[in-house]
């Protein structure tokens, strides 16, 4: 196992709701040849907040035609996923789920026109592993960047505890979906 690469507060900061946000210094950690197996990587994404944002990993979509498949190895985390229109304006979704992960084990796959991006909404640091070996080009992150994030942030919320608040930089944003792993492979 090697650690491929570490996103600081300092990176993260241009996909994060308030860029200036105090939080933890190292948003999380990803590690590669975690295995001889299935699994390629293991993401360590710290806990604590940006100001009220949960951390969060950078966000993607991939370039290439692979489905990827993640699983919780512990925490507790939200997977936003953001369906992109083909042949249409980036700044529009067709779909958005916010997966919730809180079981040891519980896996997904991702379809290859898929935005994702990890949150821990947990006391913990969230830990995942991945089975990407295709590694990641600067065009996977570029739509993300650009609009300065996934459509959605999640936030602390006194009330219901997280809060989705939509990404200004998008367009006709459709209500997210709050739905588990299972739920989810059921649909698509």
């Amino acid at each position: 196992m090697q650690i491929k690469s570490t996103r600081t507060k300092g990176e993260l900061a241009e996909v994060l709701m308030n860029s200036k946000s105090n939080g933890p210094d190292v948003a999380y950690w990803v590690f590669s040849e975690i295995s001889q197996g299935k699994w390629e990587n293991m993401t360590v994404t710290t806990n604590g907040f940006y100001d009220s944002e949960f951390p969060k990993t950078y966000g993607h979509y991939h370039g290439t035609n692979v489905i990827e498949t993640y699983m919780l190895v512990s925490g507790k985390g939200i997977l936003q996923l953001q369906k992109k229109l083909i042949n249409g304006p980036v700044e529009k979704v067709e779909r958005v789920f916010m997966i919730q992960f809180e079981k040891s084990g519980e896996q997904i796959q991702i379809p290859f026109e898929w935005g994702h991006s990890w949150s821990n909404v947990g006391n913990e640091p969230l830990i995942t592993f991945d089975d990407w070996r295709s590694g990641h080009t600067d065009s996977d992150y570029e739509i993300i960047k650009r609009l300065k994030g996934m459509s959605y942030y999640l936030v602390k919320d006194a009330d219901t505890g997280i809060r989705a608040v939509p990404n200004e930089n998008y367009k006709d944003l459709p209500e997210p979906e709050w739905i588990t792993p299972e739920q989810f492979e059921k649909l698509i």
